[in-house]
């Protein structure tokens, strides 16, 4: 019992790099209310993943305005393509990532 280490990983990946790895996420733009546009990124599974973490990092790197809601992040502007790259970045995986 002495060689018992509780938080000693051996080579597996820790629980939220799995859930990077095989959640899908749809990104679409929507024309909201005044005919502002708005980018949306959806993720089907948010079990592991931070939502607010993403969304801040996003904004932040977008340089815009945006929230976390429920299982989405919702940004203000047009930015689909960027922000394809910043989830690969972030550790999210490119197959999974779908632009509508």
């Amino acid at each position: 019992m002495d060689d018992f280490e509780p938080f000693a990983y051996t080579n597996e990946l820790i629980p939220e790099e799995i859930n990077k790895e095989t959640v899908k996420i749809l990104v679409k733009f929507e024309k909201r209310k005044y005919n502002k546009p708005t980018t949306i990124v959806q993720f089907n599974d948010t079990q592991g993943i931070n939502i607010v973490d993403v969304a801040k990092n996003l904004k932040r790197k977008l340089a815009c305005g945006g929230a976390a809601k429920g299982d989405s992040v919702i940004l203000q502007g047009d930015h689909r393509d960027k922000v394809v790259q910043n989830l690969i970045d972030l550790g999210f995986k490119q197959e999974n990532v779908v632009v509508e």
